[in-house]
């Protein structure tokens, strides 16, 4: 009940401000995605385009999902579900920033990103808390879900996963146990080019969908 509870709140946090604030994002980024050339969105990050149904296929996570490249609409290939509105302009920046850079197997904190530092409060409680809260007394919980969606085991912390949400978008969620003096900590790292491929923001939110997601496996 307590998960439910905190992702219910999650979404109440989008208030009026928020949800102008999200429309006005994908209104902009459709438009911009309509007039861009699918073949060098393509080239710059790593997806197909399906051209009979007009749409890039974008993996994320494990799964496959078709972008509509005129009205940005998503759906999962696999079963015609949508995603959320959050994730949808996720989507779509990702297909629009993404500028073919190369990862470069360097790990950067969150306040390493560009303006980082101004979302540090807000970023915590989005991310760090709510791993903490969920997986920090049982990270081999956190594994066994997020190995089922995607994720590599790593070698960082006393339990890590490396992730790939999109095509050349790299995240380390770490764990520490914690003992008798220590409580558990946790921290999410991310390739030193994240600034490529989505806007700081976006890592402000990231990271919480993919741990909402798992949490709600448990």
């Amino acid at each position: 009940m307590e998960r439910q509870t905190g992702k219910a709140q999650e979404q109440r946090n989008l208030g009026g401000r928020d949800q102008y604030n999200l429309g006005v994002a994908r209104r902009m980024a459709v438009e911009t995605l309509a007039a861009a050339d699918p073949s060098k969105v393509c080239l710059l990050s790593g997806v197909d385009f399906n051209r009979e149904q007009n749409s890039y296929i974008l993996p994320y996570l494990n799964r496959r999902y078709l972008v509509n490249s005129s009205s940005g609409a998503v759906k999962n290939m696999a079963d015609g579900s949508g995603v959320s509105p959050y994730l949808e302009v996720i989507f779509l920046h990702y297909l629009l920033t993404a500028d073919g850079t190369p990862l470069h197997s360097e790990w950067i904190t969150f306040k390493e990103l560009p303006g980082g530092g101004i979302y540090g409060e807000p970023y915590r409680k989005r991310t760090i808390v709510p791993l903490l809260r969920y997986f920090g007394e049982k990270p081999e919980k956190f594994r066994e879900v997020g190995l089922s969606l995607g994720g590599a085991d790593y070698n960082y912390g006393d339990l890590s996963l490396l992730f790939h949400p999109f095509p050349r978008i790299a995240m380390v969620f770490v764990l520490w146990k914690g003992d008798d003096e220590f409580a558990p900590s946790a921290n999410i790292l991310y390739d030193a080019c994240a600034a490529h491929y989505l806007p700081t923001e976006d890592y402000a939110l990231l990271p919480s969908l993919i741990i909402w997601e798992i949490a709600a496996k448990l």
